[in-house]
């Protein structure tokens, strides 16, 4: 039962070193070091909710990670070191998706306009 619940998280980073760095020219030995710091992110996420920061045991007490890095790929320090092992910057890229904004004029009129970027 492990084994079967690891595997999902395995199978979720191959996907996206798959998608998304297999044509970026690194090799095979990179890119499984950065799909397994993926997978240990994913599970991180999964199991620790963002990554355990602090856990004592004596009166129990446990910390989270909660994205103080920034959310994403950057809120465990596996997802981090995923970024930082691969060259060509497309997991920074999804690490760091473009925002849109969404701005609405209203005047005191009847026109309202609305500008998206």
């Amino acid at each position: 039962p492990v084994a079967a619940k690891l595997q999902g998280y395995i199978d979720d980073a191959n996907l996206l070193v798959s998608e998304t760095l297999a044509s970026s020219g690194q090799s095979n030995a990179r890119l499984k070091l950065i799909e397994k710091n993926l997978s240990a992110h994913f599970y991180t996420v999964a199991i620790e909710r963002g990554g355990l920061t602090q856990k004592t045991i004596g009166e129990s007490q446990e910390s989270y990670n909660a994205n103080t890095r920034g959310g994403g790929l950057k809120s465990t320090r596996f997802g981090e070191q995923a970024i930082a092992m691969d060259a060509s910057g497309k997991l920074n890229a999804v690490a760091e998706p473009s925002r849109k904004a969404l701005f609405r004029v209203v005047s005191s009129e009847t026109n309202e306009g609305v500008v998206s970027c």
